[in-house]
């Protein structure tokens, strides 16, 4: 089923509303400015949001208050009940980053249940629009209600190598593309389906939502294109839009 989604209904999907609401991003071409996205939406909503990571991920524009300590479980209340707070371990200035959790220090921080909403970004990209994930990758905490897995739309179109796609070796493996193919929806669906592609490590139960991002209000895609991700189960949902516009998504495609 098709349909365009209004803010409110975007994870109405997910059930009762869980406290707190778990939500990570994997992937690339975006997910940095996705939980941003996300973080205004469950503000204006009411809700407490904290961003965190378990990778390495730029700091929050200046408008999100940022602490950094040892363990975020261990805090006062009152500090994980403002309306938007961002949480890291600590600051690398080498790399102009701040560094996050285990998934284990953050599955021990909702236990808590302080907050209403935490968002994690639990993978890294280096900066890419195109990734599949290595071995260690990614770093999911288990207590995620919700995985959402970006991908960059803009890279449809375009020819493909180690130069555009980080953890080029696994994603030609995932989906057969070789050295200078042109990255299809196709190629973007294997990697969706795969065990080892965007979603690998998603915990049992957790709601998949593949977000197709940098796609153009113009661009058309045939819904049939989705049907193997979503027929199959591999998917949840899928959303198509550009989180940096609005409105952010322009399409909802659902089992």
């Amino acid at each position: 089923m098709e349909n365009i989604p209004q803010r409110e209904t975007l994870f109405c999907d997910l059930g009762a509303f869980v406290r707190p609401l778990v939500i990570s991003a994997v992937g690339a071409g975006g997910k940095t400015s996705t939980l941003f996205w996300l973080a205004d939406l469950f503000r204006q909503a009411g809700r407490r949001v904290l961003i965190t990571t378990t990778t390495n991920m730029f700091l929050p524009a200046e408008r999100c208050p940022v602490m950094l300590c040892r363990d975020p479980a261990q805090l006062p209340a009152a500090c994980l009940q403002q309306p938007l707070m961002a949480c890291f371990s600590r600051w690398l200035p080498e790399v102009g980053k701040v560094r996050g959790f285990t998934p284990e220090t953050l599955d021990a921080l909702a236990a808590r249940a302080e907050c209403d909403v935490i968002l994690v970004e639990a993978d890294g990209a280096h900066g890419f629009a195109i990734k599949a994930p290595d071995e260690h990758e990614p770093c999911i905490p288990q207590t995620s209600h919700c995985v959402i897995a970006v991908t960059g739309g803009g890279m449809l179109g375009q020819p493909v190598g180690p130069d555009n796609v980080h953890r080029w070796p696994v994603f030609s493996r995932i989906t057969g593309m070789a050295p200078g193919n042109t990255l299809d929806l196709p190629a973007l669906c294997r990697l969706v389906k795969h065990p080892q592609g965007a979603f690998k490590g998603t915990p049992s139960g957790c709601r998949r939502v593949w977000l197709l991002n940098q796609i153009s209000q113009n661009e058309k895609f045939s819904t049939p294109l989705f049907s193997a991700v979503l027929d199959n189960g591999e998917t949840d949902v899928v959303w198509l839009g550009a989180v940096q516009e609005t409105p952010a998504i322009t399409r909802r495609l659902v089992r």
